[in-house]
């Protein structure tokens, strides 16, 4: 009997940190209401949030939506306890006139398994309908794109871009900027939109604020306010991209500068590493050399992702003179068999700046 009672025992505790040990999902909201949703002005956005309130990592299977309207995208990695993640869904109003609830399946490593979220709201006709070119939403915030390609940013003065904004909602409106890296500046003019007005919201990057050369993505979000300091709805957050290549002004040389400058030759245009085996990293070295006049500097090698490393043992050369650079493939943090990727060297080299070089390889 005694050793009945104990194995009794053990299989209670046995099953009893089993159901302790879990990953528990809590949504800070399961519905939202979206309102009038204009037909015409394209999509909507809403993210729900969660925290895991459980002990064990928590991992979201998949999502599934009731409608091809309705587009769901979701934090992908686990998310430890005591952490936030996000489901942010896309709803297209387009041809879809009249009420709408949609429902969407999160699976989840939880008890139980699936929580449905829903979504709401009633798809108008367009009291103010702007110029069919506002395609993206942000709130009641309609505009023309969600990027900015700034193209050349060149070092020593201030580039400025500009996307016009229009107030789609049925009350005047503050748009704002948030998250905004410290050398990019937003101003919006008006500073207050009217119903159905247009306004600038202007973008001035200082390059010189950032230590980076070459291509650079940068981001931040706008929100529409119906007051300087209350959000209007939930404050629908979206992203705004600003894109430019980052270098010398060399339309400030003269034309002796650029008989004189510097000229960036490397030895390969392309490297192929080949079959790799196993997982140790491998390394090539080519050589690199000034053809030109006047000091070559490198101002930056950047590589896609981080299977590729790369760098060169002088950043600094002078004329007719050469230096390595090493190249280091990692098979170990690679996601296929095949490597396509390029590097490129940003210098002062005013006739190429960004030189690529083009890196294969076979991995077993």
């Amino acid at each position: 009997m005694k050793v009945k009672s104990f194995l009794s025992t053990i299989l209670f505790l046995l099953l009893t940190e089993c159901a302790i040990a879990q990953a528990v999902i809590v949504f800070t909201e399961q519905r939202y209401d979206f309102g009038e949703v204009q037909e015409n002005l394209g999509v909507v956005t809403h993210n729900f949030k969660f925290r895991n309130t459980g002990n064990e990592p928590l991992v979201i299977s998949k999502v599934r939506t009731s409608c091809g309207c309705t587009v769901p995208e979701y934090s992908e990695e686990p998310i430890a306890p005591g952490d936030t993640g996000h489901v942010k869904i896309t709803f297209n109003p387009s041809g879809r006139p009249g009420k709408f609830s949609k429902s969407i399946n999160v699976y989840t490593n939880t008890v139980p398994e699936r929580t449905i979220l829903r979504i709401i709201g009633d798809v108008v006709q367009d009291t103010f309908v702007p110029d069919m070119q506002y395609a993206y939403r942000i709130g009641d915030i309609a505009l023309k794109s969600l990027h900015i390609s700034m193209s050349k940013i060149v070092k020593g003065r201030i580039t400025e871009d500009s996307l016009e904004v229009v107030n789609v909602g049925s009350a005047p409106l503050v748009p704002r900027a948030v998250n905004v890296p410290k050398h990019i500046a937003v101003t919006f003019t008006p500073d207050t939109l009217a119903k159905g007005e247009v306004g600038i919201m202007r973008v001035a990057y200082n390059p010189d604020a950032v230590d980076d050369w070459g291509y650079r993505r940068d981001e931040f979000n706008i929100v529409g306010t119906v007051s300087e300091n209350t959000p209007a709805g939930d404050a629908h957050y979206n992203t705004i991209t600003v894109s430019g290549v980052l270098q010398e002004d060399f339309d400030a040389y003269t034309a002796e500068q650029l008989e004189q400058a510097p000229i960036l030759v490397v030895g390969r245009q392309a490297v192929d590493f080949k079959v790799i085996e196993g997982t140790k990293k491998v390394k090539r070295e080519i050589y690199v050399v000034n053809a030109g006049y006047s000091p070559l500097e490198i101002h930056k090698i950047r590589t896609d992702g981080g299977v590729i490393n790369a760098y060169v043992k002088k950043n600094k050369i002078k004329p007719g003179q050469s230096t390595i650079m090493v190249i280091e493939i990692d098979p170990m943090r690679a996601r296929s068999n095949t490597l396509l990727s390029d590097i490129f060297i940003v210098s002062n080299d005013p006739s190429n700046p960004s030189q690529a070089i083009r890196i294969t390889a076979e991995l077993k």
